[in-house]
């Protein structure tokens, strides 16, 4: 009897399963292209993505003023820094097929132009504008071009108090914005 009273309490107690949720970057890939890379393509080696440190976890955080709630049973299946710079890597190479995008430099390649990104600002509330500044930094192959260094700030609007799937949407849409935007600063 008491074996029967301790399973029925502990079944009460269970917590809802833990879902993992990745950026939309996996499910939208490039079209696969055989063959070798021409010698002439350039490349861009995308570096990880830097954000503030306390977002840069697995954590599916919303802001609620100055406070951060973390979702009791949603987190990001990798570091945040890692899906964004998967996530923008997949965007460039669809925006710019006549670049070979990576995020790690191939061996041998004697020239690669450099992106570097830094996220200053995500905040996504329970409920209103989320936000999205970051600056990029350009570094070109070439010495005679200079680097270039851009910013941007976007937003997008949240409902639904902030539920977790409507988190991982925005971010995905602040991501989009923001890949769309570097796109179309990269030198033709």
């Amino acid at each position: 009897m008491a074996g029967l009273v301790i399973s029925v309490s502990l079944t009460g107690c269970s917590s809802p399963p833990l879902h993992l949720y990745t950026l939309e970057g996996p499910a939208t890939t490039v079209p696969a292209v055989s063959g070798p890379l021409a010698s002439t393509a350039p490349v861009l080696e995308i570096s990880r993505v830097s954000l503030p440190d306390y977002l840069d976890s697995q954590d599916l955080l919303t802001r609620d003023g100055s406070a951060l709630q973390r979702s009791p049973n949603g987190r990001w299946a990798e570091r945040l820094s890692n899906g964004i710079t998967d996530l923008i890597t997949v965007r460039l190479s669809a925006a710019r097929p006549d670049m070979f995008v990576t995020e790690q430099a191939p061996t041998g390649s004697l020239s690669m132009s450099r992106l570097r990104i830094t996220i200053t600002r995500l905040d996504i509330p329970t409920s209103g504008q989320a936000t999205l500044d970051a600056n990029w930094t350009y570094i070109s192959d070439d010495d005679h071009v200079p680097t270039r260094t851009d910013r941007t700030h976007v937003t997008s609007s949240i409902t639904d108090n902030g539920t977790d799937e409507k988190v991982v949407q925005t971010t995905n849409d602040l991501i989009n914005q923001l890949s769309r935007m570097i796109a179309s600063s990269l030198p033709q």
